[in-house]
């Protein structure tokens, strides 16, 4: 595949979080998963690559760690590798950690990208993605799938992967809130988003909770959390 030219992407994460973000309904979960994941590893030196890696946005939280971004953009200066991450140019068993934020969606072939993490993996090393069931269009024409708890533990075992986990980040609670939020943000009346914000948040927060405490998964998922080791 050839190099793509992707518009200009930028972030900043203290806007993520803010309560005057439309999508403070994703970042705020989204954010929170990525950092206790990172901080979930040893600390000592590993090596982390990131298929996709835009603009990097999470490497801020993997101190003393060696982050490599992998991205197929011509266009961005932040990548170490420009490389269609279906095939990547590095040897086998060469990293610790392959992650990838909201990436398959936009990939026409998503199983070949897992078995290429599983491929420069070490041994006992781990996979971690986010992955959208819900989400509106985006980046077109390259937005090609969604994908269900189901369809992505099965492309994980194809690839080899095991000790596999798939959790919801956030929620039909969360769709609601946005959705509604950007029917306001065209109008006048936008300075209601952030109370918006916060009572969706409050809800997710209780359905999230209330569904750990009986044990259930939910299946009105806006994002799943994926880890899996080789």
């Amino acid at each position: 595949m050839e190099l793509r030219e992707i518009f200009e992407r930028k972030r900043d994460l203290k806007y993520d979080t803010s309560l005057w973000n439309p999508l403070f309904l994703h970042f705020y979960f989204v954010i929170k998963v990525v950092k206790n994941f990172f901080n979930s590893l040893p600390e000592t030196e590993l090596i982390i690559y990131d298929f996709g890696c835009g603009m990097k946005p999470y490497e801020v939280f993997c101190q003393n760690k060696k982050y490599i971004g992998v991205d197929i953009d011509a266009k961005n200066r932040e990548a170490d590798i420009l490389a269609d991450v279906s095939d990547v140019p590095v040897d086998d068993n060469v990293a610790d950690v392959v992650v990838s934020f909201f990436l398959l969606e936009h990939v026409p072939n998503p199983q070949a990208v897992i078995n290429e993490k599983y491929r420069i993996l070490k041994d006992n090393g781990q996979v971690f993605m986010l992955i959208p069931l819900y989400w509106e269009e985006h980046e077109q024409p390259y937005d090609f799938f969604r994908f269900t708890r189901f369809g992505i533990e099965m492309m994980l075992k194809k690839a080899g992967f095991k000790d596999i986990e798939i959790k919801e980040v956030n929620t039909g609670a969360s769709m609601t809130g946005m959705l509604l939020v950007k029917l306001l943000n065209r109008r006048v009346i936008k300075i209601l988003i952030p109370l918006i914000n916060i009572i969706f948040l409050k809800l997710e927060l209780f359905v999230q909770k209330r569904a750990q405490v009986a044990g259930y998964n939910l299946s009105n998922v806006m994002t799943f959390s994926v880890i899996g080791k080789k």
